[in-house]
């Protein structure tokens, strides 16, 4: 992974000097290589991201997500000087987007100075963005919090300003202290959103207690309860607020306590609106899920008050880390290679968010329809954790397929006659009978069948051909895990 950092620490005569004047300011650039979504053997050609960073406490180093992520090299480059400087990551979080870098030369570290993390920023406080531009002069601009937000990634802020912000990552100084880093810029409105001190305080705490928790999360979707008629219907028409549980995530802790057409009307203690805020004494009017990342840590539980067939019960809710393998079409947000079993020509593997966009910017319409009623709709299908659609992706053409080139993007329900829920149940079958010996697609009458005396030999022939390394990829057993 290669991030290239550059120390910033006084303006150009005539400038606006940055608010804190000791800060670094860090240019990170990052050289990455990704496995292809659709062919998961194959890596895909390597390629540099760029975003800016900050040091903070303890010689630190935030930044976003993305750069750490499938980073083959890190290195910190200082401005003007050109000086290298190696990194690694110590947190990587695809949750919450935001990394935490550490510089390898403890030496090199002595040099830096580090500028503390502010507790809050609220609306109307006046803040101070400050960017590199690309002859590595320091700029900056003063604007002021229109907006304070919380999101399922944490607390976010908005500010409107006159500068054009070119890379995320850039850091918003209140004060001598660091307000957050930017993760988004709307040039058409001349806003930039930037994740809040309040939630970075929480990674770097986290990141400095291993192993690392993350940000807590609920696993609940709901609605607004705006409905006289249906808040009728659910008992509630004396009662003031509530939202409606809708479903719960899977692997949540939501699903061991909330059913469906439950009212959530307080959760620790703060009374929940119909639209689903609350009053917060520290920001005001928020959604309600800063009370659970944002006063919560995994691990810990939360105090709902619900009505529940007219009756008003409180429940422990436990909070977790989000986890995406628990879904039943995980995002892979985190790049890693997707398992795949690639057996006389046939590739099987898991049916992944990354997979589904991986097709284009018109992939609703050209991906099998299937997919993606799956993909929008998971919970018509499976409410089990780590309950999976396994996919027959493609064929590779070979004489022991014929027939078969033409199936693509087809849904797998059982293996050598056993039904399937997760590549995890292909590759026990096929360990435990030898081999894919026949498979059944969803919609089909008949089994697709393959000559096992041939299988050995044309799947020699098969990597050959198609250059496949391994014609297998499960993370339990190997290090991606």
């Amino acid at each position: 992974m290669a991030v290239f950092l550059i120390a910033v620490l006084d303006a150009p005569a005539g400038e606006k000097t940055p608010p804190v004047t000791d800060a670094t300011i860090l240019e990170t650039i990052a050289t990455c290589q990704e496995f292809d979504s659709r062919i998961p053997w194959r890596k895909k050609p390597p390629h540099i991201r760029q975003a800016l960073g900050v040091v903070i406490e303890g010689n630190y180093i935030l930044t976003v997500e993305s750069i750490a992520r499938n980073s083959t090299l890190i290195e910190i480059r200082r401005a003007k000087t050109g000086t290298k400087l190696e990194a690694k990551a110590i947190v990587s979080d695809e949750q919450v987007g935001i990394a935490l870098l550490k510089i390898i030369d403890d030496n090199a570290v002595s040099r830096l100075k580090s500028v503390p993390i502010a507790d809050q920023v609220k609306r109307n406080d006046l803040v101070t963005i400050v960017k590199l531009d690309k002859s590595g002069q320091l700029q900056s601009d003063e604007g002021q919090v229109i907006e304070v937000t919380s999101s399922p990634r944490g607390l976010l802020f908005k500010v409107l300003t006159d500068l054009s912000i070119e890379k995320n990552g850039t850091p918003v100084f209140i004060g001598n202290k660091l307000a957050g880093i930017t993760v988004r810029y709307d040039k058409s409105t001349q806003t930039c959103t930037a994740l809040s001190g309040t939630t970075l305080k929480q990674i770097v705490s986290a990141a400095m207690t291993p192993p690392y928790r993350g940000i807590a999360w609920a696993g609940l979707i709901w609605e607004p309860l705006l409905d006289p008629v249906k808040r009728e219907h659910l008992g509630i028409s004396e009662q003031k607020g509530g939202i409606l549980v809708v479903r719960t995530a899977p692997g949540s802790g939501a699903a061991t306590v909330l059913q469906t057409e439950d009212v959530i009307t307080e959760i620790d203690g703060y009374k929940i609106d119909e639209m689903g805020y609350y009053t917060d004494p520290d920001f005001g009017r928020l959604l309600f899920s800063h009370i659970i990342n944002g006063r919560h840590m995994p691990g810990e539980n939360a105090s709902l008050i619900i009505i529940r067939n007219r009756q008003k019960i409180t429940v422990k809710l436990p909070l977790k880390r989000q986890s995406d393998v628990a879904q039943l079409i995980p995002g892979n947000k985190s790049g890693a290679q997707n398992e795949y079993l690639a057996d006389g020509g046939m590739i099987l593997r898991e049916l992944t968010a990354d997979y589904l966009r991986a097709a284009g910017s018109k992939w609703i319409l050209q991906i099998n329809p299937r997919l993606v009623n799956y993909y929008f709709n998971p919970w018509q299908f499976s409410t089990k954790e780590s309950e999976h659609i396994v996919i027959l992706s493609m064929v590779l053409p070979d004489q022991i397929n014929i027939g078969y080139h033409e199936y693509r993007d087809e849904v797998v329900t059982a293996v050598n006659g056993e039904n399937i829920h997760r590549l995890d149940d292909v590759f026990r079958v096929v360990d435990r009978d030898g081999g894919l010996k026949r498979f059944t697609l969803m919609g089909n009458g008949v089994d697709l069948v393959l000559d096992e005396k041939e299988m050995p030999a044309a799947n020699k022939r098969i990597a050959a051909n198609y250059r496949i390394p391994s014609l297998r990829h499960q993370r339990s057993q190997s290090n991606d895990k």
